[in-house]
């Protein structure tokens, strides 16, 4: 026997949940057929490198409701692929593309990232640039959006602004610390753990949390508000905290729930922390809003995969401000993402299980080897 592509085959491998959401424990990872031939304005691409996100969890375990309703369409839940952002090369591009074979491009899907290869439109890709590798490209695109908007699009972070960034040593949050940096806003960073501090470099002050807050964390907030913005990814009582320490005119962004939902356990011994956390979420009195004039948004990255203009034209903007920050001006380079930790395709679920654990520094990042990829004929 020999070994052959799967690529040369038009096959790919992908991570289903053929018994449906529910459990990490239901991915499975499968072969399947490319399909061909491609739109013109499409997009093949041999994916070297898979960023993964809290909203992946959230999806397997069937949390995620975009992800949810997707399946649920013609249902085909057994055939639906998680994954949201990706990076690799282009093995063929349709007509009217603005791509050619052999390019490296990084890209965003509303779902269907955990594959060997995808297929995409090219609104939704951009060239890698050459001093980035894939991993870190990967690692990019829903971190540094997610940030991005929420800082600029929804808060108005300006020079001078403070901002307090909840888990500031995960992707989104260190992405956060560098656009603040880059506007001249002043941030200060929450995380979990000691060892998570030293990596929040460009923070004013980085503060420990507890498991709650308690009177220590409380203090420090004290000590570091009121803030103009508030980055909120953790809710539970964190959200309250922070939001009694914002500034008039202040907006929190709600983006995650991770301090509620992020621990949640698999499968049906889920349901009674899920339960608990949903009848103590944060609720907001409206009129509480409007004596203090503060403001309180929630953001979903989904939404802007179908509005590929304004996401473009955030990208764009991103770009230009992360370039201000380069050390040498006459060639200027985008700093590239913060990547903690990586593992194997076939071992995506334990990159996830490891993601959920709250362990990690920066982003995970699952890489796919070619030896992965082939078969035997």
């Amino acid at each position: 026997s020999r070994g052959i592509s799967m690529i040369e085959s038009r096959q790919r491998l992908v991570w289903r949940m053929p018994s449906g959401f529910g459990s990490l424990n239901n991915l499975r990872l499968e072969c399947d057929e490319l399909i061909s031939p491609i739109q013109d304005d499409e997009v093949v691409v041999k994916v070297n490198a898979i960023g993964l996100n809290f909203a992946d969890i959230f999806t397997v375990l069937g949390l995620y409701s975009a992800a949810t309703q997707e399946a649920a369409v013609n249902n085909q839940q057994k055939y639906f692929v998680p994954g949201l952002e990706f990076a690799g090369v282009v093995l063929e591009a349709g007509r009217a593309a603005n791509f050619k074979i052999g390019d490296r491009v990084y890209g965003f899907r509303r779902f269907g990232a955990f594959a060997s290869v995808v297929i995409q439109r090219d609104v939704y890709l951009r060239h890698t640039p050459e001093y980035w590798t894939d991993s870190e490209a990967a690692a990019f695109p829903v971190q540094a959006l997610t940030a991005w908007y929420s800082l600029c699009e929804l808060a108005n972070c300006q020079k001078g602004s403070r901002v307090l960034v909840h888990s500031a040593a995960g992707g989104v949050g260190l992405a956060a610390l560098t656009i603040c940096q880059s506007l001249g806003a002043i941030a200060v960073g929450v995380v979990g753990n000691e060892e998570k501090v030293a990596v929040c470099k460009s923070a004013k002050r980085v503060i420990v949390r507890r498991k709650i807050p308690d009177a220590q964390y409380l203090a420090e907030l004290d000590d570091s508000g009121p803030f103009d913005i508030v980055l909120d990814s953790l809710g539970a009582g964190f959200f309250h905290a922070a939001f009694d320490r914002l500034e008039q005119q202040g907006r929190l962004i709600h983006f995650g729930a991770t301090a509620s939902y992020g621990s949640a356990r698999s499968g049906i011994l889920k349901w009674p922390q899920l339960i608990w956390a949903y009848i103590t979420r944060p609720k907001i009195d409206p009129g509480i809003l409007t004596s203090t004039n503060r403001g309180v948004l929630g953001f979903n990255l989904i939404w802007l995969c179908n509005q590929h203009l304004a996401m473009n034209n955030c990208l764009d903007n991103l770009l230009q401000a992360l370039t201000s920050l380069g050390a040498d001006q006459k060639n200027p380079k985008i700093p590239p993402a913060h990547v903690g930790r990586t593992f194997s395709f076939k071992q995506l679920p334990d990159a996830l299980r490891f993601l959920q654990g709250g362990k990690s520094v920066g982003k995970v990042v699952v890489l796919i080897n070619d030896d992965e990829l082939m078969m035997q004929v």
